[in-house]
């Protein structure tokens, strides 16, 4: 059974004839089914595999665990400066209309990216004890985040090449490659975790990353070759713009968000219940994010579309494919968050003794995941518009929500008191996102458009 017979089998019959008699739906089903099918796949291993590495950690060790992941994401951050998006946003314009210029974004992002990731992970390493002993409270794990350093710098380059991936609309091989990620990890995690505790499990983690990036490696240089586009360094930086105009707000926006979660699990991890309260958020959160993913993976394919659709002034054409995706999103991700819901104490006591009492942080967390949905997609949508700028402000405000309520509760009621901010924030965040598409999609002033055409004209 192929792909195409499969899709018609499950389908109802009205649905299955619009696929098939609109580009923009077949663009959008291809690459989403998929996306589906590696990130359906790859979320289920992992989510085996934290479960498994939760009972061989215990509850205080999977609470550390979860922060120097945490932590590691905040300085992978900076160390990506956004340039996966900038790669999958500028390739999507570019690979066909002027293969050349693709090629030159292609390089911009790469050098600069390997020289922010290597300044990142010198950086840590340099200045981990400090970051161990006075943000995190933690002294004895500073070791755990000099061997982290490794596993950001995978994370921050496969990132960056899934972007481009993204960008040439091969969401086929970004599908296969998060398949085998999940595998290894499944396969290496709970073996060095039993060796090397917390060690073990970031070393796991990194060398499953750095072997799926080289072999993406080679499927991505053979993929350029094919669709004509050469990376060319000489003469990159005269794009540089890319960096101010689209990079540098998405950062920011990163930034606003990574950041300020952090430092609210570090705010638990000074409560009364400490790094075991912390343990019960993240065996949690590994359920909010497989909800999220769907959406995610609606944004990710979403973006080559919307794209040439707003560069082509199809302004209706582009907030219908808007609004129906975060239709579909609703319709997908309600089911499952009602069942998981309905038997998240049984789901909690997985984890391990003791993890049974979060099962009330997993519902809040459950209860963000349409908010949270509705603004991954709606930042799909600013980003082709190419309103980084919007994105950045919308969360700022979703970061000071969840800082002044986590500060407010969590001294009272601990991890739940976090899980209530993330759940206000993020109603917030996703009211915000998508009030900011249906206004700056159809009420676009002449000045505005000038100002686009300016950019154009500065960019070529």
């Amino acid at each position: 059974m192929n792909l195409n017979h499969a899709v018609r089998v499950f389908l109802p019959t009205p649905i299955y004839h619009r696929l098939v008699t609109s580009s923009i739906a077949k663009r959008l089903a291809r690459g989403s089914v998929w996306s589906l099918l590696g990130s359906a796949t790859s979320r289920i291993l992992v989510l085996v595999s934290m479960i498994l590495v939760a009972r061989v950690l215990g509850q205080e060790s999977f609470g550390e665990f979860g922060l120097i992941q945490a932590t590691l994401g905040t300085v992978g951050l900076m160390a990506g400066l956004g340039l996966g998006g900038t790669a999958t946003r500028f390739v999507a314009q570019y690979a066909t209309t002027d293969p050349a210029r693709a090629g030159h974004v292609i390089a911009l992002v790469m050098l600069v990216s390997t020289s922010t990731v290597i300044l990142a992970v010198t950086v840590l390493i340099t200045t981990s004890g400090l970051i161990a002993r006075t943000l995190l409270d933690a002294p004895h794990l500073q070791t755990a985040l000099i061997w982290g350093a490794l596993l950001m710098c995978a994370t921050a380059f496969r990132g960056i090449q899934n972007g481009v991936f993204a960008g040439l609309e091969r969401f086929d091989l970004i599908a296969k490659l998060n398949i085998l990620g999940g595998v290894l990890t499944l396969l290496a995690i709970v073996p060095l975790a039993h060796l090397m505790n917390i060690k073990g499990a970031l070393l796991a983690l990194a060398i499953c990353n750095i072997m799926v990036w080289f072999i993406g490696l080679v499927f991505l240089l053979a993929e350029l070759r094919m669709q004509g586009i050469c990376v060319r360094y000489q003469g990159c930086w005269a794009y540089w713009r890319i960096l101010t105009g689209y990079s540098l707000p998405s950062l920011l926006a990163s930034l606003v968000a990574t950041p300020v979660l952090w430092f609210a699990m570090t705010l638990v991890t000074r409560s009364e219940g400490g790094f075991s309260e912390l343990g019960l958020y993240h065996a949690a959160y590994q359920w909010h994010g497989p909800m999220v993913f769907i959406p995610m993976i609606l944004m990710s394919v979403s973006i080559p579309v919307l794209v040439q659709e707003w560069e082509a002034g199809r302004r209706a054409r582009f907030r219908s494919v808007t609004f129906w995706i975060c239709g579909l999103m609703f319709a997908i991700s309600l089911p499952p968050i009602t069942l998981v819901s309905f038997l998240s104490q049984w789901i909690m006591s997985f984890y391990g003794h003791g993890f049974r009492e979060g099962w009330m942080v997993l519902i809040l967390l459950l209860a963000a995941v349409p908010f949270h949905a509705l603004a991954k997609i709606s930042s799909g949508a600013l980003l082709s518009m190419n309103r980084a700028w919007w994105i950045f402000s919308v969360n700022l405000i979703w970061g000071v929500t969840l800082l002044t309520i986590a500060e407010w509760l969590i001294p009272t009621f601990g991890v739940k008191g976090l899980a209530i901010a993330f759940l206000t924030a993020h109603s917030i965040l996703g009211t915000l996102s998508f009030g900011l598409v249906f206004i700056g999609s159809r009420q676009l002033s002449a000045s505005q458009l000038t100002t686009d055409k300016t950019n154009k004209r500065e960019g070529s």
